[in-house]
């Protein structure tokens, strides 16, 4: 993995374990000293893997790659707004260079495949305790899943087996590919903000101008998804106007699933 890296290699610091509760929580309650690396902690197995909402990551031994990596914001700027979209698109970007075609996003933090769920991100926001403050990147793909696997609250889901069409290369080469990716437009997120990766974003919007419902915890909401705003928010275009959506506690279906 240290080659196909190249010189990006000495950028990271990458341990790889076989087991842990959760590389996000690993990473969040022992975060590494070294500030000017970004620290990569994968598990060939999660034991508490974590997803959005409370929810359970699952995966089965083998049939998933899941990491996260620990990224410290530019000296003095605000919480990353828009970073889960960023990860995202560094995920989709890796693998359509891997040769996987149908790649979409998924508002805020999912990678699907012609509308199935391929990959998932989680962010952590670690506070500063005398340092600067970070975020913890969690991204889990789904690699080559049992037969009859299920996974709650998802309609469909893939794997990368099945997205390519040409052998699929070892985790350490897939890890490797984003790996670079996410390098690359961290760094311009860093400089530029959200704005400037918010087009390659709405590119791969998998609700373009579809009409969704957005469910949070004391509201539903209906419109047509209208793409994103600078700062990673979604834009539903209701009956009264455009409204911003935040992340938070909400979860977006098409209106089909949703049902109104």
């Amino acid at each position: 993995m240290i080659d196909a890296l190249g010189p990006l290699a000495r950028d990271f610091a990458i341990d790889w374990v076989a087991e842990c509760a959760s590389t996000n929580t690993t990473l969040l309650d022992a975060p590494p000293h070294d500030e000017n690396r970004l620290h990569v902690l994968v598990a060939d197995r999660q034991t508490a893997g974590r997803g959005r909402r409370g929810r359970q990551w699952l995966s089965w031994d083998g049939a998933s790659l899941t990491f996260s990596v620990l990224w410290h914001f530019p000296p003095g700027a605000a919480a990353p707004a828009g970073l889960s979209l960023v990860a995202g698109l560094a995920l989709a970007r890796a693998l359509e260079r891997l040769g996987v075609a149908g790649l979409q996003l998924k508002w805020p933090n999912d990678v699907l495949v012609h509308g199935d769920k391929l990959a998932g991100i989680l962010i952590d926001l670690l506070s500063g305790r005398g340092r600067r403050p970070a975020a913890v990147i969690g991204i889990g793909l789904n690699l080559r899943l049992p037969e009859h696997a299920a996974i709650p609250a998802q309609t469909g889901v893939t794997d990368l087996a099945h997205a390519l069409e040409a052998p699929q290369p070892a985790p350490a080469l897939i890890l490797a590919a984003i790996l670079a990716e996410l390098h690359r437009l961290l760094d311009t997120f860093a400089v530029a903000g959200f704005p400037a990766l918010r087009g390659a974003w709405e590119q791969r919007n998998a609700f373009a101008e579809l009409p969704v419902c957005i469910s949070g915890e004391k509201e539903t909401r209906h419109g047509l998804c209208a793409g994103v705003d600078d700062d990673g928010a979604l834009l539903l275009r209701t009956a009264n106007g455009i409204e911003r959506i935040l992340a938070g506690d909400v979860s977006l279906r098409p209106l089909a699933e949703g049902g109104r």
